[in-house]
């Protein structure tokens, strides 16, 4: 199937490692314009540096935690990228770790606080685009309990994100603008969250790759299959939706 997707300008943040990075190299592959950012100007170089073989891309140096940088960076790249046609919301706070306010203002501040400006910053851009799309990236912790090491502020951030992008699809629907999520269970990344704890806790990675019907973890293509998918034309009629990807992770039944 052809996504449709060339020359289509897209905005990743935090698309320089983990799931950012998988769906950033799939959306050159299909032909998209790229622009990334991160907090670090070395891992934005290797990023860039590497993801430049496959096709355009632009990078800018960005903490999500600082609302009035997300909104020049969104800026920034829309003129770069001489357009939006694409959202795609990754940036998460989710390393906090302990109890106390620090967890939970940081989850706030780029989480929620973060994403919203992401998201209001490129309406604009968004309104000029024949198709225009966003996708934000939480996770099955937003809508089951999971019981790994974190502070309890990641799942409930993430769950704030679904209902913001729920609004936002019938907030701006009626534009063209169309606003979904993809919640993915644990996904196995070189270098990742989940190739971490493999090594640091064995026993909780073989748990958790037990509780999956197949035995095993998701991957980064399979998640950024679904998010290409969502971001594309060929997705013109999914709007508000909230797409767990888990592979039958999640034992609910979602009605």
């Amino acid at each position: 199937m052809d996504l449709d997707l060339r020359d289509k300008k897209a905005l990743i943040s935090a698309g320089h490692k983990g799931t950012g990075r998988v769906v950033a190299t799939r959306l050159l592959e299909e032909g998209a314009e790229v622009a990334i950012c991160c907090r670090r100007q070395d891992d934005l170089d290797t990023a860039v540096g590497e993801l430049s073989e496959l096709g355009s891309v632009v990078g800018s140096v960005c903490d999500f935690a600082d609302a009035k940088a997300v909104m020049h960076w969104v800026n920034e790249a829309g003129e770069a990228l001489k357009g939006i046609d694409i959202c795609i919301g990754n940036a998460s706070a989710s390393a906090q770790h302990g109890e106390g306010p620090d967890p939970w203002r940081a989850s706030f501040d780029v989480d929620i606080l973060g994403t919203a400006m992401f998201f209001e910053t490129a309406k604009p851009f968004l309104l000029e685009s024949d198709s225009p799309a966003i996708v934000q990236i939480t996770t099955i912790t937003a809508i089951e309990h999971h019981d790994v090491p974190i502070s309890p502020s990641y799942g409930a951030s993430k769950a704030a994100t679904i209902n913001l992008v729920a609004q936002l699809a019938q907030r701006w629907g009626g534009t063209g603008i169309r606003a979904n999520t993809v919640s993915p269970g644990p996904i196995l990344i070189e270098n990742g969250r989940w190739d971490e704890i493999r090594t640091r806790l064995p026993e909780l990675y073989e748990r958790d790759r037990l509780m999956h019907p197949q035995e095993r973890m998701g991957t980064g293509d399979e998640v950024a299959d679904v998010v290409a998918f969502l971001a594309s034309p060929r997705a013109s009629w999914v709007n508000g939706a909230n797409v767990v990807v888990d592979g039958g992770y999640t034992k609910r039944v979602g009605f």
